[in-house]
């Protein structure tokens, strides 16, 4: 009887085992047969590729999808009309779907763009300029352009990333001028459309396969694009897998199998990459960064793709003039924020647009951590005459007992760095004669006194510290966004056109300087107003404290290739650029010869395990009926 259990038990296993060897290979023969059932060239060995990541996404549909976890499918598998040259210090936002960049008419208001011509969907519908135009449709339709979306159906979350601060959409319509060419009729000239075409929401997806009037269901939905992998789904053992689009217009992919695995923290993850549950992990936690170091398989390196997002300790430009903002600005010991509170892993800020983005401009003269120029200025408003400003100096006591002003730091209950932050302000501040209160509160009632919401208003806050981040690579993302006089985000009521304390000059009026910049389709001359800009921010008003963008990391198995020259991002065959989450040009420098189960197609396994469960029980009972007779 031992042995008949052992009999079945084996047989089970050759039956599955060989079920998934006859899966892969079907798969493999079944992408080599054209449609004339003529076997194509072999391709070259294929290999798999898994990466770890937290959450599931929220959404795999680009018209309504906000998020990393979400961006993490749908940079796999869609493509828009332009992305970012990631190879590039700024991030040059360059073609993709579009053949060349577009042409704008005189007034700005329309933007003309060249299509390839060699690109199709997953399910082989063309892409082409109707393709284009249906996208851009259903997108105005969810966002409720047309006045036509039911109030069953949810506004598309990203509706305020394609509006004016006053509501207005950006895009009036789309106009086909040809099958590939496509024209685009704004409502208002903007010179940041370029790079609001290569974000998320700007991908296309199949008008063959996709609703238009409702959303693709996440996870599991139908995802078709252009892009170099299709979307499977999600199965049991690695939640989301792709395999590689071999009519993929740009380039064959080495990475024929691509799977997500989703953690529920960042301390499970990163022991999955030690323990190779995956190969690849992007942002660890520097909590994590000494395990990764001490296993000798893996590798962590700093990405130079750079990051944008940003933070900064908010002045109440109302209630504190200039001269305090510029001497507190001078207070501040920028070196601990950095290299102690945030142990180095991050880079000091300097300027509002950060160094990652289009005209950035990091050489203007940018407040240090300097106490005897921090009490000039104050010396200049009347504070400390004729004592000593030299730290250490005969009137040190002066300066750290005496209290010319009291002002409140606010912050969110519960974050540890932000505490820390209060500590260090309370010393630095102290040292020029002004006191702060540190208070915490929920988040919910700092989003109130930020915003000027639910019965706050924004004056309930003098100093406070906040985030920031782009959608796309345009410096009206934090330019327009921060300091425009239109916008409920200028959190910190910042007045660029008047100052508040010097002779007006039109000239100098950052109001319109931000205006003409946002509506300008001369990149030159967009580069020479945002210059304009943040030297005006910078040294004349000194609207915040400049406080650090992050830096990004990725930890991988020392054997993936492709990783240190370009920071998990392949470069195009002519070594000119880079594209977003692009896994093409990864290889190992082994090629496995057997794909483990988890990473073969999830619509197959559950198949094989039935077959093989009927062959057992059909083997049992044949057994039976043999010992009967």
């Amino acid at each position: 009887m031992k042995k008949t259990y052992l009999n079945i038990i084996g047989l089970f296993f050759l039956i599955t085992f060989l079920g998934l060897q006859f899966a892969y290979n079907f798969d493999s023969l079944a992408k080599n047969y054209d449609s004339e059932k003529k076997l194509k060239t072999s391709p070259p060995p294929q290999v798999s590729l898994l990466m770890g990541v937290l959450y599931e996404p929220h959404s795999i549909d680009p018209h309504d999808a906000w998020d990393s976890s979400s961006f993490n499918v749908i940079d796999q598998v869609c493509e828009g009309l332009f992305t970012c040259n990631y190879s590039d210090p700024q991030n040059k936002i360059i073609p993709r779907l579009a053949l060349d960049y577009g042409i704008w008419s005189n007034d700005g208001l329309n933007y003309t763009v060249p299509l390839r011509q060699d690109v199709i969907f997953h399910d082989r519908t063309p892409f082409n300029a109707t393709a284009v135009k249906w996208n851009f449709d259903r997108l105005a339709y969810l966002m409720n352009i047309t006045g036509t979306l039911p109030m069953s159906t949810l506004l598309s979350v990203i509706n305020p990333v394609y509006r004016w601060l006053d509501g207005t959409p950006i895009i009036n319509k789309t106009e086909e001028v040809d099958l590939y060419t496509i024209k685009f009729v704004l409502n208002k000239p903007f010179g940041g459309f370029e790079a609001l075409l290569s974000f998320s929401g700007s991908y296309f997806v199949s008008p063959s396969s996709t609703p238009f009037s409702t959303y693709i269901e996440a996870p599991s939905g139908k995802l078709v694009g252009t892009g170099p992998f299709v979307y499977e789904g999600c199965n049991i053992y690695t939640n989301m897998t792709f395999h590689a689009f071999e009519e993929y217009w740009r380039t064959n992919s080495t990475m024929f199998l691509l799977a997500l695995k989703i953690f529920p923290d960042t301390l499970t993850m990163v022991e999955g990459l030690i323990n190779g549950e995956v190969d690849i992990i992007e942002n660890p936690s520097p909590l994590y960064f000494d395990m990764i170091a001490n296993t000798e398989h893996l590798r962590l390196i700093e990405s130079q793709k750079g990051s944008w997002t940003l933070h900064y300790l908010g002045f109440n430009n109302h209630l504190i003039n200039q001269t305090y903002r510029k001497a507190i600005s001078y207070a501040v010991n920028y070196s601990h924020l950095i290299d102690h509170l945030k142990g180095g892993y991050v880079e000091r800020l300097k300027s509002p647009i950060p160094g990652s983005m289009l005209y950035s401009n990091y050489s203007f003269n940018i407040p240090t951590y300097n106490v005897t120029k921090a009490r000039e200025i104050m010396q200049s408003m009347g504070y400390g005459v004729g004592w000593e400003v030299t730290p250490g100096g005969l009137h040190e006591v002066n300066w750290t007992s005496t209290k010319f002003r009291t002002i409140n730091f606010t912050f969110n209950m519960g974050n540890t760095y932000l505490e820390k932050v209060g500590q260090l302000l309370i010393d630095n501040l102290g040292k020029i004669g002004i006191e702060v209160e540190v208070y915490n509160e929920s988040w919910a009632d700092l989003l109130g006194k930020l915003f000027g919401m639910w019965g706050n208003t924004k004056d309930m806050l003098e100093m406070f510290y906040i985030g920031w981040m782009a959608d796309y690579n345009d410096p009206s993302q934090f330019i327009n966004f921060l300091f425009s006089n239109s916008s409920m985000y200028n959190t910190v009521q910042y007045n660029g056109g008047f100052g508040g304390f010097l002779l007006y000059n039109p000239e100098n009026d950052v109001e319109l300087l931000m205006e003409q910049a946002i509506t300008s389709i001369n990149r030159n001359e967009r580069s020479q107003l945002y210059n304009k800009i943040q030297q005006l921010i910078i040294e004349r008003d000194f609207p915040w404290i400049y406080g650090y963008t992050p830096k990004t990391y990725v930890a991988f198995h020392k054997d993936l290739e492709g990783i240190e020259e370009n920071n998990f991002i392949s470069v195009d065959e002519d070594g000119a650029s880079s594209v977003k989450g692009d896994f093409q040009l990864l290889t190992w420098k082994y090629n496995p010869s057997f794909f483990p189960i988890y990473i073969i197609s999830g619509y197959h396994f559950p198949y094989i395990l039935l077959i093989a469960f009927i062959s057992v029980i059909y083997f049992i009972n044949y057994k039976r009926l043999k010992l009967r007779s």
